[in-house]
C-alpha cells in the first residue's frame, strides 16, 4: 500500500470518527433541548390548571364565608343561647311571627327543636355539610344533624381553633377531620353576641371539599392541597391524604395533636424533595414498609415536577404534580428520531454514491425522454388550438342563444301593453263616435262619452309609460335581482289592473272571476311594475288555457254541455315561511277549470320556450319570465300538486318545497305565488285570524 493511499484511508477514518462524534454531541444536545422544552410546556400547563383549580377552591370556600355571621344574628339563635345562660327572670325579646315556618310551628321559637330544624333546612339549602351552635364553653347545643347517629349535639369543641378564634377575633377558620363523624371538612365560624356585645356562643359551618377531590380524580391529574405545615389536606389519590410533603417540626406536630386536627393520623412523610425542586414519591427511606406498600404501583419511585400556588385561607398551597417519566420518554423518542435522521443521511450518502455510477445511463435516457416530450408538446399545442377554436364557436352559440332569449322575452312582455293600448284606443274611438252621434239629441251623453274617452287616453298614456319603463329595464328578461328597495303595496289594485288590462279577453270568454277569498286590504312587499307584470302574465296564462279548452269543446261535436270558464283568486297568510327565509308571507292561489298541466311538462314548465300552444300563438316565455319576476320580488312561484288545503301547526313555518294546497279544486291548473308581507300582516295571521273574505264576488 502506497503512502498516499494509506493517508487517504487514515483521513477517511478520521472523517468518519469526527462525524460520529459530532452526531453523538448533536444527539446529546437534542436530548437536553427537548427535555427542557417539555418541562417548560409542562410547567406552563401546570400553571394554567393551578389557576383554574385555585379559582374553583376559592369560589367554593367563599360561598360560606357569610353564612355563620348571618345565622349568628338571628333572634332564634340568641334565644336558644339565652335559655342556656340567661336567668329565669330575664324576659326574652319579642320575635315576629313571620320568623316561624310550618316545619317548626309546633316548637317555641328559639327552642332546641326549633333551632335544630332551622339549621338543618339552612344546611340543605346552602349545601353545607353541617351547621352547629356551641355555647361559650364550646358545648354544642344545636346542630343540623341532631337526629343522626354521629350528631354534634352534646359534644364539646372548645379545643378547636375555629372556636377559640371566633371568640378572640370575631371569626374562625380551620380544616380538620371531625372527631365525631370522622369526615374531613373546612370549618368557618362566627361568634353569637348578646345585646351588650358579650359572646354567648359560636355558630360553626362545616364545608365538605370532597367534591373537589372527585373533580381532580375525574380529570386524571395529580393535584394536592397542603396546609401551612405541608400536610396534604386534599389529594386526587385518597391514600396520599394526611401525609407530609416534608418532615414536620416537633412544635407544629404538638400543636396538631393538641387540636386533634387529623384524628390521630400518622402524618408520615410522603416524598422527598430533590435539589432541582422535583419530588420523588415513594422513594423515601423514612417511610415504613407498610406505608410504601399502600402507595400506588405507578407512583412508586417516580419523580414529579412540583408547581404550587397559594390558594385558600390559612397559608394553604395548591400543588400540581407532573411525572417526569413521560418527558424523558418524549426526549428519548426525539433522540431516536434524530438518530434515524442521521442514519437516513448516511444511507442517502451511500445512495448518492451509487447514483453517480448510474448517472451516464440516466443521461442517455434523458435524451430519449426529451425527444418524446417535444413530440408530446407539439401534439398538446395542436390540440389546444383546436379546443380554443371549439370554445370560440361555443361562446358565439351561447351569445346567439342569449340574444334569442332576450328578444323573445322583450316581444312577449311588450305584447301585453300593446294589446291594452289597442283595446283602449278602439274603445276610445267608439266612445267618441257615440258622443258625436248623440250630440244633437242627447247632449249629456256627449260629455260622458268625452270623459270616458279621456280616461281611455289616460290609460293609453300610462301603458306607453310602462312600455318605456320596460325598455329601460331590459335586465328583467335575464332575471337579475331588482335594484329597487321593496315597498309595501296593496295587492288588490294590482290584480284589478291586470284584470282591466285583460278585460276584453275576459268578456270574450264570458269568464267568471271569483275573488271571494281575496280580501281587499292585503299588503305585500314588492315593486309595482314587476308585480303588475307578474300578475298579468299569470292571469293571461290562465286565459290562454281556458280559451284553448273552449275551442276544443266547440270542435267536439259529441259534447252536449260545456263547462263555464272560471278563474278563482284566493289568499292565505302565514307568520313564517321557510322558503322566504323564515319571514312572514302569504300565498296567492290562481286556479282555473281549464285542461290543467301535462305531467310531462312539469319538470321544464318554467324553462324558456316551453309551451303547449300552436306555432305562432305563443313563444313559451310567460312562465319563464314570471318565475324570474317572483324571484326578483323576493318570493316564489310554483305549481301545486293535489287538492287539499292544510294550515301548518301553530308556531311552525312552511318548509321549502311543500305546497299549501295540492292542485286546483276547479280541476285545472293551480299556481301558487308566495310573496313577502309586512310584520303587521304576519302578526295578524299568527293571532289565529284567517285572512279570507266573505261572500262571492264575480266579474264576468
Amino acid at each position: 500500500m502506497t503512502l498516499s493511499a494509506l493517508r487517504r484511508r487514515r483521513l477517511a477514518w478520521l472523517a468518519l470518527s469526527a462525524s460520529l462524534l459530532a452526531g453523538l454531541m448533536a444527539l446529546f444536545a437534542l436530548w437536553h433541548w427537548e427535555l427542557a422544552r417539555g418541562e417548560r410546556d409542562a410547567r406552563q400547563h401546570a400553571a394554567t390548571r393551578l389557576n383554574f383549580y385555585a379559582s374553583t377552591l376559592n369560589a367554593e370556600l367563599s360561598r360560606f364565608q357569610w353564612l355563620p355571621e348571618l345565622l349568628a344574628r338571628q333572634a332564634r339563635v340568641r334565644i336558644a343561647l339565652g335559655e342556656q345562660g340567661v336567668p329565669p327572670a330575664a324576659t326574652p325579646p319579642v320575635i315576629p311571627s313571620d320568623e316561624r315556618d310550618a316545619a317548626s310551628a309546633a316548637a317555641p321559637l328559639g327552642s332546641s327543636s326549633d333551632l335544630n330544624q332551622h339549621l338543618r333546612r339552612v344546611a340543605r339549602a346552602s349545601g353545607a355539610a353541617a351547621i352547629f351552635l356551641t355555647d361559650r364553653d364550646g358545648m354544642t347545643v344545636a346542630a343540623s344533624n341532631f337526629d343522626e347517629p354521629d350528631s354534634f349535639v352534646g359534644y364539646r369543641y372548645d379545643y378547636r381553633p375555629y372556636f377559640i378564634d371566633a371568640l378572640a377575633r370575631g371569626r374562625g377558620e380551620f380544616f380538620a377531620v371531625g372527631n365525631t363523624t370522622g369526615r374531613p371538612g373546612y370549618f368557618v365560624s362566627a361568634p353569637v353576641l348578646g345585646v351588650e356585645g358579650e359572646p354567648l356562643g359560636v355558630m360553626v359551618v362545616k364545608v365538605s371539599l370532597e367534591a373537589l377531590e372527585d373533580t381532580w380524580r375525574q380529570a386524571g391529574e395529580t393535584v394536592l392541597l397542603a396546609d401551612a405545615n405541608r400536610i396534604v389536606l386534599l389529594a386526587s389519590r385518597r391514600n396520599w391524604k394526611y401525609r407530609a410533603l416534608e418532615a414536620i417540626e416537633p412544635q407544629a406536630l404538638d400543636s396538631i395533636r393538641a387540636q386533634q386536627q387529623f384524628r390521630g393520623a400518622p402524618l408520615t412523610p410522603l416524598s422527598r424533595e430533590l435539589e432541582d425542586g422535583s419530588l420523588v414519591l415513594g422513594d423515601n427511606h423514612e417511610l415504613a414498609a407498610s406505608e410504601i406498600a399502600r402507595l400506588p404501583t405507578a407512583a412508586m419511585g417516580q419523580r414529579y415536577l412540583d408547581e404550587s400556588l397559594a390558594s385558600g385561607p390559612l397559608g394553604w398551597q395548591l400543588h400540581f404534580l407532573m411525572p417526569l417519566r413521560p418527558l424523558y420518554i418524549q426526549a428519548r423518542n426525539v433522540v431516536l428520531v434524530g438518530l434515524a435522521v442521521i442514519l437516513g443521511l448516511a444511507m442517502m450518502a451511500l445512495w448518492m454514491r451509487e447514483r453517480q455510477a448510474r448517472l451516464g445511463l440516466i443521461r442517455r435516457e434523458a435524451v430519449m425522454m426529451r425527444e418524446i416530450n417535444e413530440r408530446l408538446e407539439e401534439r398538446v399545442a395542436q390540440r389546444s388550438r383546436e379546443l380554443e377554436d371549439t370554445r370560440d364557436e361555443l361562446v358565439q352559440a351561447g351569445k346567439l342563444a342569449a340574444l334569442g332569449t332576450m328578444a323573445a322575452g322583450i316581444a312577449h312582455e311588450l305584447n301585453q301593453p300593446l294589446v291594452g293600448i289597442r283595446t283602449y284606443a278602439a274603445s276610445g274611438g267608439k266612445l267618441l263616435a257615440r258622443g258625436i252621434a248623440s250630440a244633437a239629441t242627447r247632449p249629456e251623453l256627449t260629455a260622458r262619452a268625452a270623459e270616458s274617452a279621456a280616461s281611455n287616453f289616460t290609460r293609453i298614456s300610462e301603458l306607453s309609460e310602462r312600455l318605456a319603463d320596460m325598455i329601460r329595464q331590459l335586465r328583467v328578461f335575464v332575471r337579475p335581482a331588482s335594484q329597487q328597495a321593496p315597498v309595501a303595496l296593496a295587492l288588490a289594485p294590482r290584480i284589478d289592473f291586470a284584470l282591466e288590462l285583460l278585460a276584453e279577453r275576459v268578456t270574450a270568454l264570458d269568464l267568471t272571476v271569483e275573488q271571494g277569498a281575496l280580501p281587499r286590504d292585503i299588503i305585500v312587499m314588492g315593486e309595482q311594475v314587476r308585480l303588475e307584470q307578474l300578475l298579468t302574465n299569470l292571469i293571461r296564462n290562465a286565459l290562454d288555457a281556458l280559451e284553448g279548452e273552449q275551442r276544443a269543446q266547440q270542435a267536439d261535436q259529441q259534447s252536449d254541455e260545456r263547462a263555464a270558464p272560471r278563474l278563482r283568486l284566493s289568499w292565505q297568510a302565514w307568520p313564517a315561511v321557510a322558503s322566504l327565509e323564515g319571514q312572514p308571507g302569504g300565498c296567492l292561489r290562481i286556479e282555473d277549470n281549464g285542461p290543467g298541466i301535462d305531467p310531462a311538462l312539469r319538470a321544464t314548465l318554467f324553462d324558456p320556450f316551453t309551451t303547449t300552444r300552436e306555432v305562432g300563438e305563443g313563444m313559451g316565455m310567460g312562465l319563464f319570465l314570471s318565475y324570474g319576476l317572483a324571484r326578483d320580488l323576493g318570493g316564489l312561484l310554483r305549481l301545486a300538486d293535489g287538492a287539499s288545503v292544510s294550515e301548518p301547526a301553530e308556531g311552525s313555518s312552511l318548509a321549502e318545497g311543500s305546497s299549501l294546497a295540492e292542485g286546483s279544486a276547479l280541476g285545472g291548473a293551480c299556481f301558487e305565488l308566495w310573496l313577502r308581507t309586512p310584520a303587521s300582516e304576519a302578526t295578524h295571521a299568527a293571532d289565529g285570524t284567517e285572512q279570507h273574505g266573505s261572500g262571492q264576488q264575480s266579474v264576468t
